[in-house]
């Protein structure tokens, strides 16, 4: 079986490279370090204004000039848990960004709750009204989105004792990334939009139970359905599909990948489907959805074959990764528009 790797990419420190000009340059990753004037905000105040030769914005602007959509991502958990001071400096900075044409909004956490130092459900609620007070005093119009994953969902402990005994675990594991949890996070009314992973086990763990990948994923997704998410938030689902070197699976392994991923949701009501990740240094290795020549792959033809916005695909970028040759960073920039409508860039926040 295919390794898929884990979408979060939350404390990946990457190499800042400036990019200039871009004329089409994607960036990502809220764990990037930020322009090669503002360090990381861990440590440093960031940048006080924004200017045309920030490679975050002249990505984002680039991006938006061939119709893709911005959500600027930034790790606002990590900021709020080191205290006032780290907060509001990151808060600051999206401030600037909000006005850079094309942000719909920010990407706030990356797998709430999950390891991530959120610890109860209660300590998620206080983040995510401080994020809300901060974000609506400078920047009323811009939507947030986090990311979770929902161990105790995949175990699906509606259908029988193993996965009672799967879910109990995963709730005592990780009290704060619950479904009880997240249904109070939604209600408060504070998140516009849901990165969901429905966290599935590997597939040996339901075929014990008479079950396929996809037969689970269905599940997991009438559950979400029964627990009335959709009608509190705009729900998308998610989805780590990039591997060192690109995606490296056979045409029938990215048809199935697609299948469970993305078609699968999207027939629960998932609007979009977020698909990691453009490149990005994960685990001692750089992983793409592309190899490095650019050569469209099995996975890359099948979601260019998707019907146009239905779903909405999005992926992430960040300008430490990208070419330094103009042309190169247009040329990328137009691929990644022509499948994907959405892209996460980087807020350069560290």
């Amino acid at each position: 079986m295919r390794r898929t790797l884990a979408l979060t990419v939350t404390g990946l420190l990457l190499g800042g490279l400036a990019l200039a000009g871009c004329a089409g340059r994607p960036a990502s990753s809220a764990a990037d370090p930020g322009p090669a004037t503002a360090p990381s905000v861990h440590s440093h105040p960031v940048a006080s204004t924004v200017t045309s030769k920030d490679p975050y914005v002249n990505l984002a602007e680039a991006l938006h000039q061939r119709g893709v959509a911005i959500w600027y991502e930034t790790d606002l958990v990590q900021a709020w848990l080191a205290g006032p001071t780290t907060f509001h400096q990151v808060v600051r900075r999206l401030a600037q960004l909000a006005r850079v044409p094309g942000v719909v909004g920010f990407k706030i956490a990356d797998e709430l709750g999950y390891h991530d130092g959120i610890d109860s459900p209660e300590q998620g609620l206080a983040f995510l009204s401080a994020a809300h007070q901060a974000l609506q005093k400078v920047a009323p119009q811009a939507q947030v989105l986090i990311d979770v994953v929902v161990p105790d969902l995949g175990c699906l402990p509606w259908l029988d004792d193993a996965g009672q005994t799967c879910a109990a675990q995963a709730r005592a594991a990780t009290p704060a990334a619950t479904t009880t949890a997240l249904t109070r996070y939604l209600q408060t009314g504070w998140i516009d939009r849901l990165d969901l992973s429905t966290s599935l086990l590997d597939e040996s763990s339901y075929a014990n139970r008479g079950l396929t990948l996809d037969d689970a994923q269905r599940e997991a997704w009438a559950e979400v359905g029964k627990l009335g998410w959709g009608s509190l938030t705009m729900l998308q689902a998610r989805k780590a599909l990039a591997e060192p070197g690109g995606f490296q699976g056979s045409s029938s392994e990215a048809a199935a990948d697609v299948q469970t991923y993305v078609q699968i949701p999207a027939e629960a009501g998932a609007s979009a489907v977020d698909i990691w990740t453009w490149r990005q240094p994960y685990d001692g290795a750089t992983v793409s959805l592309l190899p490095p020549s650019l050569e469209p792959n099995p996975l890359w033809k099948d979601l260019a074959r998707l019907p146009g916005g239905s779903p909405a695909l999005l992926t992430h970028m960040t300008p430490s990764q990208m070419p330094a040759s103009g042309a190169a960073l247009a040329h990328e920039c137009d691929l990644v528009a022509s499948v994907f409508s959405g892209v996460f860039v980087a807020a350069g926040t560290g």
